[in-house]
């Protein structure tokens, strides 16, 4: 009896304790909550802060070029050099969508060539013509010029007068269409060789796992 009676006791007490630590865990679960809350509120309220600030800074600077445009009549008047520059670039960008529109065309010859649907690689024609259009900046600049001139002087070969003589045309836009065919041809090679390369992978992969 003694026995049974220790064994109760010992219940309750266990019962009682149990009792007593699920209020002060619920306590420490609320106090935790709501120090995630505070934490939360915290870094809204400093980012609503930041956020006030930039828009203050920019009204701040807005007004202040608004006050000197307003004092300054002639502030914003183009320098002639300035209007030089924006000319030939300009003029550069029309002449530059020649080049672009040529690369474009060898590009989607050589695609057609490949057998590949046109309208799945408007990225690569895109490339194609900008790579183009880049190759005729480096011939008009003179720089390409300046690095084979010496070579192709020896055989007689004036390179200036490609550049120089507008009757050259045809052979500046053969150099569009080659550069994106070229451009075209060499992604197509290189995709083509990392898609072999992963489906050799994969098949190694798959041999060695079945025969495992």
């Amino acid at each position: 009896m003694s026995s049974n009676k220790k064994s109760t006791s010992n219940l309750h007490s266990v019962e009682a304790e149990k009792k007593l630590e699920e209020p002060i865990k619920n306590d420490t679960q609320d106090r935790s909550d709501q120090y995630r809350n505070i934490n939360q509120s915290e870094s809204g309220s400093n980012e609503n802060h930041k956020i006030i600030r930039l828009y203050m800074l920019f009204f701040i600077l807005i007004f202040i070029l608004t006050i000197v445009s307003i004092l300054n009549q002639g502030l914003y008047r183009i320098n002639e050099e300035t209007l030089l520059v924006i000319n030939q670039a300009f003029n550069a960008l029309v002449i530059l969508l020649i080049p672009f529109i040529l690369g474009a065309i060898g590009g989607i010859s050589r695609i057609i060539m490949s057998g590949l649907r046109v309208a799945d690689e408007v990225s690569l024609i895109i490339s194609s013509g900008l790579m183009a259009a880049f190759s005729w900046i480096g011939i008009k600049s003179g720089v390409l010029l300046a690095i084979v001139a010496p070579h192709m002087e020896l055989k007689g070969f004036e390179t200036y007068s490609v550049v120089q003589n507008p009757e050259n045309f045809y052979t500046m836009a053969l150099v569009a269409i080659f550069v994106g065919m070229f451009s075209t041809n060499l992604y197509l090679f290189i995709n083509q060789r990392v898609e072999s390369l992963t489906n050799q992978t994969k098949h190694d992969v798959a041999d060695s796992s079945s025969k495992k």
